[in-house]
């Protein structure tokens, strides 16, 4: 499938999805290639949905919506309705996902959104397809930074990346509207006549995003004009600082690894400690999981270094790193298991 994204009479988002759209055919599916939308309703997914709709006039594709439905909100009926109107205008299935959010101890904005992302990797296609843009990947590296994130979490969002949960149904999640400022998805909607919905809790500086997103964002953007641009540049920058790393870790994979599978215990330790952590770091994410914290990853590898035989699982997060006689690796920890334990 050959796509002109740089053609000069294509408009930035048309000329975003047409560049998406090649980037997943390089990948090989096979066609039509099968998106699957995650849509809730508001005006970026709205663009998304019909940008991708109008696309089929010259590309096979097999487009269908998801929308997850929280229950958080009085209004969360009213959104179903108003996806379930564009989605019929355009002749796109769509799939309604009723979760429930159980807020775990990291708080009920972490967990809606860990609720939804799950819900959109469960149905099957292609790609996921999601309406980040611009502003929303200099927020998000603006939210990591200030937790203390380092090159993995500060490279934020890519256009075009294996899908970061373990057994999503689509392998691939992309993200066509990343250089675009929403400002540009707005008017784009104008000129179309478009209706979206509003959601309230947008509004709400309870919640660390919204208040960096309504509060912080335009105050740096008044003292330094194009923040958000530069924010968005460090993520790009923080990827390819991320590639060199993943590149060193695949060299000291090969160079450590045990007959059986896994990394040779002995072998692993000679590595110097930055390269112990940035070789978890990276086979966590193969699994795929998030990476762990600092200080989990260092408490994991003191632990590690003098386990005393059988075996042994030290949490890591969303993985467990484990030890038994002189091999050493990484597994998915099972939802909600936090603990190192002896198995037999």
């Amino acid at each position: 499938m050959a796509v002109s994204s740089s053609a000069p009479e294509r408009e930035p988002v048309s000329a975003a999805i047409f560049k998406a759209i090649e980037a997943l055919a390089a990948r090989g599916p096979s066609q039509p290639l099968r998106l699957v939308l995650g849509c809730s309703g508001g005006v970026d997914s709205t663009v998304l949905l019909h940008a991708l709709a109008e696309a089929r006039g010259e590309f096979p594709l097999e487009l269908r919506a998801v929308h997850v439905h929280h229950g958080l909100l009085v209004q969360a009926d009213a959104w179903v309705e108003a996806v379930r109107s564009h989605c019929a205008a355009l002749g796109v299935p769509l799939q309604v996902a009723y979760v429930r959010v159980q807020p775990d101890g990291k708080g009920l904005e972490a967990a809606a959104r860990s609720a939804r992302l799950r819900a959109l990797a469960a149905v099957p296609g292609d790609a996921l397809v999601l309406a980040q843009h611009r502003d929303d990947q200099a927020e998000t590296v603006l939210f990591r930074l200030l937790r203390g994130s380092g090159v993995t979490g500060l490279a934020a969002m890519r256009q075009i990346a294996p899908a970061p949960l373990a057994g999503a149904a689509a392998p691939w999640w992309l993200r066509p509207f990343l250089d675009l400022p929403k400002e540009t998805l707005i008017a784009w909607a104008q000129e179309r006549g478009l209706s979206w919905v509003e959601d309230p809790s947008n509004m709400s500086a309870d919640f660390t995003r919204n208040w960096l997103r309504g509060d912080i964002l335009p105050r740096l953007e008044a003292r330094l004009p194009g923040v958000r641009t530069v924010l968005a540049r460090t993520a790009e920058t923080m990827a390819e600082a991320q590639q060199g790393l993943d590149d060193l870790a695949a060299l000291d994979d090969e160079r450590v690894r045990h007959p059986q599978g896994g990394w040779d215990w002995a072998e692993f330790f000679r590595l110097p400690l930055h390269r112990q952590k940035n070789l978890v770091r990276w086979a966590t994410l193969r699994l795929p999981a998030l990476p762990p914290t600092q200080r989990r990853l260092e408490e994991g590898l003191r632990q590690a270094a003098s386990h005393g035989g059988g075996v042994r699982r030290f949490p890591l997060g969303d993985a467990w790193l484990c030890a038994r006689g002189e091999r050493l690796w990484v597994e998915a920890a099972p939802q909600g298991c936090d603990a190192a334990w002896r198995c037999g």
